[in-house]
């Protein structure tokens, strides 16, 4: 089988414990790009995360494609958007109201980043995994826009909670997931990683049976699930190892990415 795209989740995937990318996983991501296989960055993150990292990778093209918040936004790298689904807007006030209830902190996203009420440990801890700073508003409520929501807390009891407490009055509307043991996140009914991935799929006309999509956490489920190759990094969760078609041998602080594309990708050259 010859792949023509490589999906690639961030956190946890590409990136290492300490937010770096592998010199392996470069060369690799290279050569790959050299025969002409399409690199998209498919990530929870907003979108100037991802294009500092596509950047780091050497591989920028005008013409190439990423997905972020999570499945909600497709751009290419001219700025141009293909894809938008935000979180329905008559919903927005009660998911706000929900979080006020369990005492989360809540962010919301517009197309330059992260919106809050307050500055919190959690909320610094994910600026510096993000690299993003956060818009600090009086009242989230003033905004009836959003691309995604993400809750962040460190009980993960409560957030399990909520997600149940969100699909009980709202399943229909929205998926709601989690990206890290404390980051649930809730996105449009019409968005995730795998919905973004098959939009992508049908523009640039390749056939899913092409694609192999690498992750290791609950939001990437979807692509995984969705790409004829579906690979799960070998730290991911359980429940992604058991959907995925391929396991890795490296985690990502040992290059799994460039696994992936010297078994899958390169052998055929």
């Amino acid at each position: 089988m010859r792949y023509k795209m490589l999906v690639l989740d961030m956190d946890d995937t590409l990136l290492d414990d300490d937010l770096n990318i592998s010199t392996d996983n470069i060369k690799a991501i290279q050569e790959a790009n050299k025969k002409e296989t399409i690199i998209t960055i498919c990530s929870g993150r907003v979108s100037k995360s991802i294009i500092s990292i596509i950047k780091k990778l050497g591989i920028a093209n005008d013409n190439d494609y990423y997905i972020s918040y999570n499945g909600a936004v497709i751009n290419d790298l001219k700025g141009n958007n293909i894809f938008y689904e935000p979180v329905p807007q008559d919903i927005l006030p009660k998911l706000i109201d929900i979080g006020r209830e369990y005492g989360v902190d809540i962010q919301l996203y517009d197309k330059k980043g992260v919106i809050v009420e307050q500055v919190t440990s959690r909320t610094e801890t994910y600026q510096g995994l993000s690299n993003i700073p956060a818009d600090v508003v009086d009242d989230l409520k003033n905004y009836n826009q959003s691309i995604k929501i993400l809750y962040n807390y460190d009980d993960i009891k409560i957030l399990e909670q909520m997600q149940e407490h969100i699909i009980k009055l709202y399943d229909d509307k929205v998926n709601v997931f989690f990206s890290k043991p404390t980051y649930l996140e809730v996105l449009s009914k019409k968005a995730n990683k795998g919905i973004a991935l098959e939009y992508l799929a049908n523009y640039l006309h390749i056939d899913k049976e092409e694609i192999i999509a690498v992750g290791d956490s609950f939001n990437d489920k979807y692509m995984i699930k969705y790409a004829g190759m579906g690979v799960a990094i070998c730290n991911a969760r359980e429940e992604i190892k058991e959907i995925a078609n391929y396991v890795t041998k490296c985690n990502n602080n040992q290059s799994g990415v460039a696994e992936v594309i010297n078994k899958f990708i390169l052998k055929d050259f």
